[in-house]
């Protein structure tokens, strides 16, 4: 017989099909902790995304190993993951400053950024 509706068992109980599977990684930069100052340019595998202050970006990713890239022209932060089917990760993607950042701003018109990515899951 070739009827493909719901599974049913012996106990005429309907059988769910599986939850939703899909793999997901979302990218942000909405910590309270940016500087909100130069985009973050991120390679996931092979997509390129520029984030500003405020941003966010989700993609669907096939489970397995993935390769996270991030920079703003001057931190560079490479990072590998392994995506499971079913997992929504979340990188928070923070542009930071120093104390000494504004003051060095202000004399010389630009002052370094350091980068620093957080991961978490969404479950």
């Amino acid at each position: 017989m070739t009827d493909r509706g719901p599974v049913v068992t012996a106990s005429t109980e309907v059988v769910e099909p599986p939850d939703d599977l899909r793999s997901f990684v979302t990218l942000s930069r909405t910590h309270p902790t940016d500087i909100g100052e130069r985009h973050v340019f991120v390679k996931l595998d092979d997509a390129k995304v520029r984030l500003s202050y405020g941003d966010s970006f989700t993609a669907e990713l096939k489970p397995g190993a993935h390769h996270l890239r991030a920079h703003n022209t001057l931190v560079w932060k490479n990072l590998k993951f392994t995506l499971e089917h079913g997992e929504h990760l979340e990188f928070v993607i923070i542009n930071s400053g120093r104390w000494w950042t504004w003051g060095i701003a202000g004399v010389l018109g630009s002052a370094p950024l350091f980068l620093s990515i957080a991961k978490r899951s969404r479950q």
